[in-house]
């Protein structure tokens, strides 16, 4: 498979495609949720119809004790679905019937790559069929899958093959970005633009904000440099050199999260937002409840018509 470097979005391109939206506002440097929050009414945001969803790794020790009452808590807080990250021994038949029963949808999965090879993948196919789940995405690669540039590309191949085999079943695949994706260099790119560049557009690059900034990227760069794929984007609040980086609350860090949401929805070719925090000072029903406020007080979502 020889490599190719697909062209980033250039500026033309990107205001023909922002054409009749509302103006850009950057808040990279706002102090608190309340300054984001006013920026994102300032900018005249419109209402939106994405879904948001959480992933399930946030609340997995309440799944542990009480999976289907955790499941129902998650749904009065206004999330209209869950990506899965690990299924605790339940069928996928019972995940369907509680996922159903609470009125929430299957956003997604995070599917580990060796899942999703051989003769695992029928058996993938098969359990994420009757889970109503389309959406397998691979939450990280191994280090020898990272480099040298053969072994990313090796990577690539495997994702493509995946991505030809699951787009008959009506699935699709992608990857989940961490802080090596951005600042690990291959030949002087970053892994998430050989992955991106070499594998099919309608493949889902999966971008986690706060792992995006971790690792030293421009998060609304990479939205546009990746237009039309980042169909499923992890919000995880970030502030670098902070005691906490990561702490959990959205708007009370540095990310410019108007931008960020106005790119998501004029390029990016956003279907689904998943809430995800890595901070556990708080209690997790806590954060997701004053996460899911955050999104739609941003202005930048409305209630979903899911």
């Amino acid at each position: 498979m020889p490599f190719f470097a697909r062209s980033p979005l250039t500026r033309r391109d990107f205001l023909k495609a922002t054409a009749g939206t509302f103006g850009i506002t950057t808040v990279a440097a706002a102090d608190s949720g309340s300054k984001q929050i006013a920026a994102g009414s300032a900018a005249g945001a419109t209402v939106s119809n994405v879904p948001v969803g959480v992933q399930m790794y946030c609340f997995r020790h309440l799944l542990e004790e009480d999976f289907e009452g955790t499941l129902a808590q998650i749904a009065t807080l206004g999330y209209d679905g869950v990506e899965f990250a690990g299924y605790y021994d339940y069928s996928a038949a019972d995940l369907r019937r509680f996922l159903d029963s609470h009125g929430l949808a299957a956003c997604g999965a995070h599917v580990g790559i060796n899942m999703l090879l051989g003769d695992e993948l029928q058996r993938s196919v098969d359990f994420h069929g009757e889970l109503g789940n389309t959406r397998l995405i691979v939450p990280a690669i191994g280090n020898d899958r990272r480099a040298p540039m053969d072994a990313v590309m090796r990577t690539a191949e495997e994702l493509t093959a995946i991505q030809e085999a699951l787009r008959a079943h009506g699935m699709s695949t992608g990857y989940h970005c961490h802080a090596y994706n951005f600042n690990a260099l291959v030949e002087g790119l970053t892994i998430w633009d050989v992955l991106a560049n070499n594998t099919p557009d309608d493949l889902i690059v999966q971008l986690d904000t706060g792992n995006a900034a971790n690792g030293g990227a421009d998060v609304p760069d990479v939205i546009k440099s990746t237009a039309g794929r980042v169909r499923s984007m992890h919000l995880k609040p970030f502030t670098q050199g902070a005691e906490f980086p990561f702490a959990p609350f959205i708007g009370d860090d540095k990310l410019p999260w108007p931008e960020i949401f106005e790119l998501s929805e004029s390029v990016g070719g956003i279907e689904w937002y998943v809430v995800e925090y890595e901070d556990e000072s708080h209690p997790p029903l806590e954060v997701l409840r004053a996460n899911r406020d955050r999104v739609r007080e941003l202005g930048l979502y409305g209630m979903s018509t899911n």
